[in-house]
């Protein structure tokens, strides 16, 4: 199991990876290690028999980090094939099991007769996708709780849109969002949401908000940084730089 961002860094230490995935690698350890500390919260939530079905929504490395970790579950992926959302997050390094893969545009949410059906899940990740689509979230999350059994779980994060620094650099008249890249299976980030958003969209498809923390997993290892990371230490929940939502399923 893998409970800090060190472990995680150690894992692919030796992998063969493009400088692109290494970066990445080192950013979101730490975002790894916390999620993976709430998808064994929401398992034992769950508390399944023997084993849970978990669909991870956008696959990466945190897709391989989730089978070792859950060696009995089943792990499925869901998403863009790996040639078209190819980038830091997905590299050809990563392992993945063809035949648990089931290919689906989460823009097309928005056209209910090409939802797909997979086998009964438990458990959903979501992280770090649902700021990547143009539909309406509300669309997208209708479409992933058609995918989970009654009373299953969906975690989502994403970046908050409200941080303290996206606020200063509004202040200063410098936009905090990057542009939409020329790349249209990679585009970046077309809209970032905020904690209460996240909320009102939940509670319009139905979920039941069991959790939301907001954090600054994201790591940094410049020592340049070190002023803005005691800073963001100290900033309130609302102004941190990540969100992580647990939904359940009503049933």
């Amino acid at each position: 199991m893998f409970t800090s961002s060190s472990q995680i860094l150690d894992h692919f230490r030796d992998r063969q990876v493009d400088p692109e995935s290494r970066i990445y690698i080192k950013t979101h350890a730490k975002r790894y290690a916390f999620l993976l500390d709430v998808v064994t919260k929401a398992r034992q939530e769950l508390a399944c028999v023997r084993s849970c079905t978990i669909l991870d929504i956008g696959p990466s490395f945190f897709t391989e980090l989730i089978r070792l970790a859950f060696p009995r579950d089943t792990v499925l992926t869901l998403g863009l094939d790996s040639a078209e959302s190819r980038g830091g997050h997905l590299p050809n390094a990563v392992r993945h099991e063809d035949q648990a893969h089931f290919y689906f545009d989460l823009n097309d949410s928005q056209y209910r007769d090409r939802w797909i059906k997979l086998p009964s899940v438990d458990l959903a990740v979501m992280a770090e996708v649902i700021e990547h689509l143009y539909t309406a979230p509300t669309l997208v999350l209708a479409f992933v709780q058609s995918l989970l059994s009654t009373g299953g779980i969906l975690i989502v994060q994403t970046p908050n849109a409200a941080t303290l620094k996206k606020r200063l650099k509004l202040l200063f008249g410098e936009n905090p969002y990057e542009m939409i890249r020329e790349n249209p299976r990679n585009p970046g980030h077309y809209r970032e949401y905020t904690k209460r958003e996240l909320h009102e969209i939940a509670d319009a498809v139905g979920f039941e908000v069991s959790d939301c923390v907001l954090s600054n997993y994201f790591s940094h290892d410049s020592s340049k940084r070190a002023l803005e990371q005691v800073i963001r230490s100290l900033v309130p929940p609302n102004l941190k730089r990540g969100i992580t939502l647990v939904l359940r399923k009503r049933g």
